[in-house]
C-alpha cells in the first residue's frame, strides 16, 4: 500500500506534494524531471497572453549567518507563450498520465474573455484544473492584476463567476490568493459564492529586503534601485498556516498549503489544519527536485512514531485545536522550572524577564542557577524561548 497516496478534489495523488507555480515549473522540460523525481503533480507557470521578459538579478535571500529566514523575488510570469505550454502539457500528460497537471493564467480584471480563452486552453491540453493567479505581487499590481485582482473581492468573484458560467469549461477553478488582506475568509466565501471549487493559499507576502548598508543599495539591487517583491520561505509559514485554517473552516471547500513549507514536517503542519495537498517553490530552489525525497521520509517518520497508516489518519485533526482568544482557558496556569544540570548560568532568562517579562528570575552570583520566585512567573514563557541550552521547561500547575 502507498502509505501516501490520497485523493484530491476526484484525483488521485501519489503523494500530497506538489510544486507551485514558480521558478521550478517554467518549462515542461523542468516538470518533466520533476515527475520523474518523484512529485506528485505541478502547477505550472503561470499563462498569461502578452511579451514577458524578466529582470536580471531578481533574487534576495534574508538569513542571519547561514540560516536562511526568508527569501524574495521580483520574478513575472511565464516567458513562454500559452501555445507552447498547451503542446507541451499534451506530451507531459502522455508520459505521466497519473500526475496532477495544473494550469495557472492571468488577464486584466475586466477581460473575461481572456480569462476564458486561457482556462478553455488549459483544458483542451488535458490539464487537470485551472489555478487563478489572484496573488502575485511582483510588476503586475501596478497594472490592476496579480494581488491587485486578489484585494478586491467584487472584482476577483465576477472573473470566477465569468468562467464559470462558461459551460464549455468544465475543469476545476482555483483562485490562488494574497495574504495581503485584512480578511482572507471574508474573500474566500465572496468566490465560494461565485463558483470556485477550491483555494490555493498563499502566494508569496509583498516585501522589501532592505539595504546593503556597505554600499547602501537596495537588496534585490537592479542597477541601484529596487522595488516591491515577493517574500517567500521559512519566515511565511505561521501566516500561511493562519489562511489555510480561515479558508478550511471558512468557506468550506478543498484548499491546496502554500507558502513555507521547506521539509515534511511542515507539510504535515498543512495536512492537520485540514490542506488536501502542499506546494512548494522555494525548497526546491535551494535543494532542487530531489528534495521529494526528503519530504516523504519526514512524513513517514511522522506518521510512524505518531501510529497512523494514511494521510487521511491526522488530516484535518489539528484544526479542532485552533479556537478563538475568548475560547481560552483562563484558569490554566504554568510556571518555569530550571534544570541546573543543563544551566550554563549565561544569564538570558534573567536578562529577558528583567526587561520584558515580570522581573520574576534572578542571579544570586555568576557561579550559581538563577532563581526563580514563584509569586512573580506567571508562565509567559519567554525564558524557556531565549534559554539557548533548554534548561528551562514549563510546569503545569
Amino acid at each position: 500500500m502507498n502509505r501516501l497516496g490520497l485523493e484530491f478534489m476526484g484525483l488521485p495523488l501519489i503523494n500530497p506534494f506538489i510544486l507551485a507555480s514558480a521558478p521550478p515549473t517554467a518549462t515542461p522540460a523542468m516538470i518533466e524531471r520533476a515527475f520523474e523525481a518523484g512529485w506528485a503533480g505541478a502547477v505550472i507557470k503561470t499563462l498569461i497572453d502578452e511579451p514577458v521578459r524578466n529582470l536580471s538579478n531578481r533574487f534576495g535571500i534574508n538569513k542571519i549567518g547561514s540560516r536562511v529566514y526568508g527569501f524574495k523575488n521580483i520574478e513575472l510570469v511565464s516567458e513562454l507563450s500559452p501555445t507552447e505550454w498547451f503542446s507541451g502539457v499534451v506530451a507531459l500528460k502522455k508520459k505521466f498520465p497519473d500526475r496532477l497537471i495544473i494550469g495557472s493564467i492571468m488577464a486584466d480584471a475586466r477581460d473575461f474573455d481572456g480569462w476564458r480563452r486561457l482556462a478553455l486552453g488549459c483544458q483542451e491540453a488535458g490539464m487537470d484544473m485551472v489555478e487563478l493567479n489572484f496573488s502575485c505581487p511582483n510588476g503586475y499590481p501596478e497594472k490592476g492584476k496579480g494581488c491587485a485582482i486578489g484585494q478586491n473581492e467584487k472584482v476577483a468573484a465576477d472573473i470566477v463567476r465569468n468562467i464559470k458560467a462558461d459551460h464549455r469549461i468544465t475543469l476545476p477553478i482555483v483562485p490562488k490568493l494574497t495574504p495581503n488582506v485584512t480578511d482572507i475568509a471574508f474573500i474566500g466565501e465572496e468566490l465560494a459564492k461565485a463558483g470556485a471549487d477550491a483555494f490555493c493559499a498563499i502566494n508569496t507576502v509583498p516585501s522589501l529586503l532592505g539595504f546593503d548598508l556597505s554600499t547602501l543599495n537596495p537588496k534585490v539591487n537592479v542597477n541601484g534601485y529596487s522595488t516591491s517583491g515577493g517574500y517567500s520561505g521559512p519566515g511565511i509559514k505561521p501566516i500561511a498556516l493562519r489562511c489555510v485554517h480561515e479558508l478550511v473552516c471558512g468557506p468550506a471547500i478543498p484548499v491546496m498549503g502554500c507558502g513555507g513549507c521547506m521539509a515534511g514536517e511542515d507539510a504535515v503542519e498543512f495536512l492537520l489544519l485540514g490542506a488536501g495537498v502542499v506546494q512548494l517553490a522555494t525548497a526546491v530552489m535551494f535543494e532542487g527536485y530531489p528534495l521529494i525525497h526528503q519530504l516523504l521520509s519526514g512524513m513517514l517518520q511522522f506518521m510512524d512514531q505518531h501510529g497512523f497508516e494514511t494521510i487521511a489518519d491526522f488530516q484535518g485533526k489539528g484544526s479542532q485545536r485552533i479556537r478563538r482568544f475568548d475560547q481560552l482557558d483562563t484558569t490554566f496556569r504554568t510556571r518555569a522550572v530550571i534544570d541546573p544540570e543543563t544551566c550554563k548560568r549565561c544569564g538570558k532568562c534573567v536578562v529577558s524577564c528583567r526587561d520584558g517579562g515580570y522581573q520574576a528570575i534572578s542571579a544570586l552570583s555568576e557561579d550559581a542557577c538563577p532563581c526563580i520566585d514563584p509569586e512573580k512567573c506567571v508562565g509567559c514563557s519567554l525564558c524557556a524561548h531565549v534559554c539557548p541550552f533548554g534548561a528551562i521547561r514549563l510546569r503545569d500547575c
